[in-house]
C-alpha cells in the first residue's frame, strides 16, 4: 500500500522563526506518539516561510495526526503570535522512497 503525504508550507510572522522552530521540534516529540506517521520533515524555506512534510501509513494515521497535538488545532492556535495565516497544504502519495 503506498504512503499518504502532506507537503505543508507555513508563512511566519517577522521575527518570529525562532518561535516556529521550536514549534516544529515540539511537532516532531508528538509524533513520536504517532505510529503511523512514518517521516516528518521541517524545512526552512527562506526567512518567511517554512515547509512540511509528512508521510503515512494510511488515512487513519493520516487523520490522527490531523486530529494530534502538532495538527490542525496546534497550528490554528499559532495564526496570528507565529504564523501569518493557515497552512497550504497538498495531499499526495509517495511512489518512491529511498532509505
Amino acid at each position: 500500500m503506498p504512503e499518504l503525504s502532506v507537503w505543508a508550507t507555513l508563512k511566519v510572522l517577522p521575527d518570529q522563526q525562532k518561535a516556529a522552530e521550536k514549534f516544529f521540534a515540539f511537532s516532531r516529540e508528538a509524533l513520536e506518539s504517532e505510529p503511523g506517521t512514518t517521516s516528518f520533515f521541517a524545512v526552512k524555506i527562506d526567512d518567511e516561510t517554512y515547509g512540511i512534510f509528512d508521510t503515512f501509513t494510511d488515512e487513519e494515521a493520516l487523520k490522527a495526526h490531523i486530529a494530534g497535538p502538532s495538527g490542525k488545532e496546534a497550528v490554528a492556535g499559532r495564526i496570528g503570535t507565529i504564523f501569518v495565516g493557515p497552512p497550504v497544504i497538498t495531499n499526495s502519495v509517495v511512489i518512491e522512497r529511498a532509505s
